[in-house]
């Protein structure tokens, strides 16, 4: 059978300019690493941990679909590590473990596509060593003993962060069509939103109910045009901090997060980055260049 080839033009029509066919680039490092000092800095000031800016940073980058601002929130992440010798290759590690982490996440809100890019990119960036410690086991192959877990906790993430409206929104998503509710629970809020393991296994970080929400919320906020959803994933994250710490969940500043001060702070935090990625022009989600 003979290859299949593009001819010069259908190549030039997909690399069109108008299509926008290229990832972002980084700003300029210094207004990067300012905005990401700002970011920890805030972080701090209200007690909440690295994780949940980490968190935040790589979901907003990753549906902004800017592999080389991601690269730049590990260098920076990494440079603030006091640790030394061995003791920073594991911390540095689990720096960029959440970030994987978070970037899968993503998947179920800004798509394949820009999850693959980013975390390829960002694989590709870090140290030999510290990759050499992240695991390449992976966590969610499904298997016919492990379906009914996978349904169960698919129900109970999507209860703890729709009721009292869990059970109505669902009969509205299958008016739309009725696979639409199943592939969302069972693609989406089972296998991958709901964390696979109680504590994440060695190479791996666990990003649990209140950093899914931040991952969420992050995705939609940076996306734009989908203002009922980001609603939704706010009310999310509020819920969250009225329910016990799931087990193996540790959220540092999780209390605060979860406030509605804390919502605010995650919204105008993944605007900033955005303002910045794009140079004012908007998430690539809402905006086209003109033909």
């Amino acid at each position: 059978m003979a290859s299949v080839k593009l001819s010069s033009a259908l190549k030039a029509l997909v690399g069109a300019p108008h299509a926008q066919g290229a990832a972002l680039p980084a700003p300029p490092r210094a207004a990067v690493t300012q905005l990401f000092e700002r970011l920890a800095t805030s972080a701090a000031a209200h007690g909440v941990g690295e994780a949940a800016w980490l968190t935040l940073g790589s979901a907003a980058l990753v549906t902004l679909n800017s592999p080389a601002t991601l690269c730049e929130l590990y260098t920076f992440s990494a440079a603030r590590l006091q640790q030394q010798g061995q003791e920073r290759v594991k911390r540095a590690a689990e720096l960029a473990a959440v970030m994987r982490e978070a970037g899968l996440k993503t998947i179920s809100f800004s798509g394949i596509p820009r999850a693959i890019n980013n975390l390829g990119a960002l694989r590709s960036h870090l140290e030999p060593e510290v990759a050499g410690l992240l695991s390449t086991s992976p966590t969610r192959q499904p298997t016919p003993d492990s379906l009914p877990t996978v349904l169960s906790s698919a129900s109970s993430l999507w209860t703890s962060i729709y009721a009292p409206h869990s059970d109505k929104l669902l009969k509205k998503l299958a008016e739309s069509h009725p696979d639409l509710p199943v592939h969302i629970l069972s693609s989406h809020y089972g296998p991958l939103l709901a964390d696979p393991f109680t504590s994440a296994p060695r190479g791996h970080a666990k990003v649990g109910r209140v950093l899914t929400s931040v991952v969420a919320i992050a995705c939609l906020r940076a996306q734009g045009g989908v203002g009922p959803q980001v609603t939704s994933h706010v009310f999310g994250l509020r819920k969250a901090g009225e329910e016990p710490a799931s087990e193996g969940e540790d959220v540092q500043g999780r209390e605060w997060l979860t406030s509605e001060e804390g919502a605010t702070w995650v919204l105008e935090q993944v605007d900033a980055l955005v303002e910045l990625v794009t140079a004012g022009r908007g998430s690539s989600f809402a905006t086209r260049a003109k033909l």
